[in-house]
């Protein structure tokens, strides 16, 4: 059943009150996109975590970085990301590289300055590194079709969390438009990504752009679905204000 998966809301705008607004909403998790999106990390990571509720819960704070760089994920986790996704990972190597920027040595090589992330941290700063590595997820995101033909071994890698699907992207990379509800081929890459996720204990996220979508894809098996983008919302409530508003006149 769908009703087992999270739902996240997707972030491409740059404004933190809007950010906040939508984390109030009851979503699982909030992803901000530094990839395609407009904001700046720390204020829309600041906006997730000041949306807690009376019992102290957040929703999940996500971060799609822009590249695979250790500037920019250091940057999303020291900033208070609790998770990452990572676009355009094509390879073993490439995951592997992702993987050990988002841990601390002795399981990476990430660098200690977390100076947002652990604010309110009671223990010791091992005690603190020793929690990150364990604690904050890494999502290889699916989108090429050298990503989709190493994906076995993309999966075996020590220490990633789990695949986020790119429909728009792996839908190019297969010969077919850019799509946000996959069909046919597409459709079946998805599939066929979502079982060898499970497979290897993995867990398995996709973008989708609707309610409707994301729902067929809960229905699917997946983890975690996207069920929208910020703009898009604000697009259709002011485009349904305003036609409200010219059919009552």
């Amino acid at each position: 059943s769908g009703a087992r998966a999270k739902i996240a809301a997707w972030i491409v705008g740059g404004s933190p009150l809007y950010t906040e607004v939508i984390a109030r909403q009851g979503f699982d998790a909030v992803v901000v996109d530094q990839q395609h999106g407009t904001g700046e990390v720390v204020p829309l990571l600041q906006a997730i975590d000041a949306a807690r509720d009376a019992a102290g819960n957040a929703p999940l704070a996500v971060v799609r970085i822009e590249e695979l760089s250790d500037g920019a994920i250091a940057k999303a986790l020291d900033a208070g990301a609790a998770a990452l996704i990572c676009p355009m990972i094509n390879s073993v190597e490439e995951c592997e590289a992702f993987v050990r920027a988002t841990k601390f040595p002795p399981a990476g090589h990430r660098s200690y300055g977390p100076h947002r992330a652990a604010l309110g941290w009671e223990g010791s700063r091992g005690d603190w590194t020793r929690a990150s590595n364990t604690c904050v997820q890494s999502f290889a995101m699916l989108e090429t079709r050298g990503a989709l033909e190493d994906l076995d071994a993309i999966l075996s890698v020590d220490g990633l969390s789990g695949i986020f699907v790119g429909p728009n992207d792996l839908g190019l990379a297969l010969g077919h438009d850019p799509t946000d509800s996959p069909e046919g081929e597409v459709l079946e890459a998805v599939r066929h990504a979502l079982r060898l996720a499970h497979a290897h204990g993995r867990q398995a996220a996709i973008f989708c752009a609707d309610p409707a979508t994301a729902r067929r894809m809960a229905d699917e098996g997946f983890d975690l679905v996207v069920a929208g983008i910020d703009l898009g919302w604000a697009a259709n409530g002011a485009a349904s204000a305003l036609a409200g508003v010219r059919g009552a006149s």
